[in-house]
């Protein structure tokens, strides 16, 4: 008789199945997952949407550090002029105390009217100075970088800044040149009655030609400056004509002085030759008229040179 504690053949051929088939699934690689195709396309989707999203989180900062390295920048360069136009400021407020001053001393016989007239000329080139950093932080304030002075500038936010500093800084010679020609008259008149000596007259003469000079170099950089936002010029010829202007103008103001020099060495040769003048005295008039001349010299090769440069020449 079989043992009832004994496994049944059945039982245990069961078993032994099974847990071969347990063993085979176990020792079996594991599959990837197969994803239905609308699952696949959803996670390509996602994934690519991950991907914008990183980038656009990554572009957003990378903008807002330009931003704030921008912001950083125009408040470095800002108060660097709001510092000057302070000072400027304090300048022209001093010029004013002067000028006030200098007023009063002439209305009771303590100054004269010359003394008048040239405080009268550093309060109105203060006066110029102050606008013209004003303009300067402004176009700081817009940009963020240092103002530009470049006659062939663009626009800033369709602001001319070249032309209004131009205009603005013209007044500085117009006014000199107001002031000049009213001493010359004085001066004219001086020596007329011989109380003035007549190189005292080439003097102001040479300063009056000089000041209408720098009037006619201002009036010229404001006409190229208007031709090339016109787009009559380019930005090649624009700087060109500047630079032509800048030669005539130093040629201009040399060439009286020449003259005046020349007069002065023949004049400090007579006072030697008549002992009331030292050779030492002669020699420093030569070396200031031969300095003058070389500069003049220089004047004419750099015209001629930018006028073969625009003419289309090397």
């Amino acid at each position: 008789m079989r043992d009832k504690h004994e496994p049944h053949g059945a039982f245990v051929e069961r078993l032994e199945w099974q847990i071969a088939g347990e063993v085979r699934r176990r020792n079996r690689p594991a599959e990837p997952p197969r994803w239905p195709l609308r699952s696949r396309r959803s996670i390509a989707v996602a994934a690519a949407g991950l991907a914008l999203v990183s980038m656009g989180l990554g572009g957003a900062v990378v903008a807002a550090a330009y931003r704030a390295q921008n912001s950083e920048q125009r408040d470095q360069v800002a108060a660097v002029y709001q510092l000057r136009l302070a000072l400027a400021q304090k300048t022209l407020a001093a010029a004013a105390d002067t000028l006030r001053l200098t007023e009063r001393n002439v209305s009771i016989g303590m100054a004269t009217q010359t003394d008048a007239l040239e405080a009268q000329s550093k309060v109105s080139g203060a006066q110029a100075g102050v606008r013209s950093l004003e303009l300067q932080l402004e176009e700081v304030r817009l940009t963020g970088r240092e103002p530009s002075n470049e006659i062939s500038s663009p626009l800033v936010s369709g602001r001319d800044f070249v032309g209004e500093r131009l205009r603005n800084d013209i007044t500085v010679p117009r006014n000199a040149l107001s002031i000049a020609q009213r001493q010359l008259l004085g001066v004219q008149r001086r020596v007329d009655v011989g109380v003035a000596d007549a190189t005292d007259l080439d003097v102001a003469r040479a300063k009056v030609v000089e000041l209408q000079a720098a009037v006619v170099g201002f009036e010229r950089k404001i006409e190229i400056r208007q031709r090339f936002l016109k787009g009559e010029i380019d930005s090649v010829q624009a700087d060109l004509r500047v630079l032509e202007g800048e030669a005539e103008q130093r040629r201009s103001t040399l060439a009286p002085k020449v003259d005046l020099a020349r007069r002065q060495v023949d004049q400090t040769a007579r006072r030697v030759k008549v002992g009331v003048a030292q050779s030492v005295d002669l020699a420093e008039a030569t070396l200031r008229l031969q300095q003058l001349e070389a500069d003049l010299a220089k004047a004419d090769l750099d015209l001629a040179v930018i006028r073969r440069r625009l003419a289309g020449g090397d």
